[in-house]
């Protein structure tokens, strides 16, 4: 739980100071939370969306004043420009962005000369707290308007808060409708942790107390830059495309980087990667070299059968070189917790029988893909035999420029000798490997060299839990 934000404050009179508390409001005080906020404030109410906290400010057990916060604003032009985030990164993090919606003041104006500074100052102190205790993030940027004909501002000022200029004027009433009131108002703006809105426009990783802001349903989709776009773009741009010329509306290039993005976000499918394709914004299409429409002039993300017909015709090994030729020339990048594991796709079975067999090293907090290989046929005489998890895992470390500083797991298939040595010796990184039946030398050493011999001593766990 967070401590109470207190100030001792000067009463007008120049008595003895008095304290200030400042809390969300407790179980059974909505309704007279919601009674004062009608009769006191001008707008009536205390409308709000999305997550949302009610503070209430005490002095001397008194209560002195309402603070309202919710979910920002859907999109505002100036707030956009501040940050300096694109549609993507705008849509995946705006819940890390809370508004002020109301605040309204209980005494009668001069009672407590930089009352209203001092509450917002003790309830700034706590909201992120507040927020992460309630909700799991921590928000990033405050934001609020301000009637200008109306108000001051003076406490937003002595708070450090940034006027970004007017609004233009009208409210949204719904998902896509805007309806003009003809009354502007200030927006003003405040970074609730230094760098915030460095945080909020760079396309890497969030802070571990903001990743549980982004909606569930944008997890797996791509925060990418421009810039990281274009490379993709260009690894698969010397790929010959199988396809045939008629009729061919998005360029190879443009559906394999977007593949690519999928996998490195974890899309589970192939409806995931067009579901991701979809949402993004018109600049990443843009910079994937993607189909525009003459009559609007708007980038169109490829649909499902685009994918679908590449899928049937692409050449998949010449795509994995290409996606680890990419992640490789970004190795100071990658992640260095690591795991190697191979997997059967279903509904990949050909005319001989053989599904495709992909082996992959994925970091393991994320499930990120950071390299692939594919099981090859064996020989062309021999259509029948498809090589194993273990050759074709083999071929992947092979095929990596350095391990150095990672660790890497397996499972027990992959408990080999030379898997270990490739790893340590030849690309300077480490192991964690499973040891089972299947190697009954090694299982029985590690259990003898463990084997407790005296009073104490801890105990290996072996086997399933029971």
């Amino acid at each position: 739980m967070n401590s109470l934000s207190t100030n001792i404050i000067e009463s007008s009179a120049g008595a003895v100071g008095t304290e200030l508390v400042v809390r969300p409001i407790r179980e059974g005080e909505l309704e007279k939370f919601r009674e004062l906020m009608a009769k006191h404030h001008y707008l009536k109410g205390d409308h709000s969306a999305g997550d949302t906290i009610r503070y209430v400010a005490e002095l001397g057990g008194r209560w002195v004043a309402l603070l309202l916060w919710g979910s920002a604003a859907y999109k505002l032009k100036h707030r956009e420009e501040w940050i300096g985030w694109n549609t993507g990164l705008r849509e995946a993090r705006r819940k890390l962005v809370v508004g002020n919606r109301r605040y309204c003041l209980l005494t009668e104006k001069g009672d407590a000369p930089n009352l209203a500074s001092q509450i917002m100052g003790a309830c700034l102190r706590r909201l992120r707290g507040d927020w992460l205790e309630h909700f799991g993030y921590a928000p990033l940027v405050a934001e609020t308007f301000v009637d200008p004909n109306l108000f001051k501002a003076t406490c937003y000022r002595a708070t450090n808060w940034v006027p970004l200029g007017l609004t233009a004027g009208s409210g949204r009433q719904a998902r896509d409708f805007y309806e003009q009131h003809d009354v502007p108002k200030t927006l003003w703006v405040k970074e609730l942790v230094s760098g915030a809105r460095k945080i909020l426009a760079d396309a890497g990783p969030l802070p571990e107390d903001c990743r549980a802001a982004v909606p569930e349903r944008l997890r797996g989709k791509p925060c990418a830059t421009e810039e990281t776009c274009r490379s993709l773009l260009e690894v698969f741009a010397g790929l010959p495309d199988p396809r045939a010329r008629s009729g061919m509306r998005y360029p190879q290039r443009q559906l394999l980087a977007i593949m690519a993005m999928g996998m490195l976000c974890g899309c589970p499918d192939l409806q995931a990667i067009v579901d991701m394709g979809q949402s993004l914004s018109q600049e990443q299409l843009k910079a994937l070299g993607g189909w525009q429409r003459r009559k609007t002039g708007c980038y169109e993300a490829p649909s499902y059968s685009a994918y679908y017909n590449l899928l049937g015709q692409m050449d998949a090994a010449a795509f994995d070189a290409a996606l680890c030729q990419w992640l490789n020339a970004r190795q100071g990048r990658l992640p260095r917790d690591l795991a190697i594991d191979g997997k059967v796709l279903r509904g990949t079975k050909d005319d001989n029988g053989h599904r495709l067999e992909l082996i992959a090293l994925i970091e393991n907090k994320t499930q990120r893909l950071v390299a692939q290989e594919s099981a090859a046929v064996i020989s062309a005489e021999d259509k029948h035999k498809q090589e194993g998890e273990l050759t074709c895992a083999r071929r992947l470390l092979n095929g990596l420029p350095s391990l150095e500083g990672a660790l890497v797991s397996s499972d027990a298939l992959l408990t080999v000798a030379d898997v270990a040595q490739t790893i340590v010796q030849d690309k300077g990184g480490d192991y964690l490997m499973a040891v089972k039946e299947n190697q009954p030398t090694m299982l029985r050493y590690i259990e003898n060299t463990f084997d407790a011999t005296h009073p104490g001593a801890p105990v290996p766990f072996f086997g399933k839990a029971r």
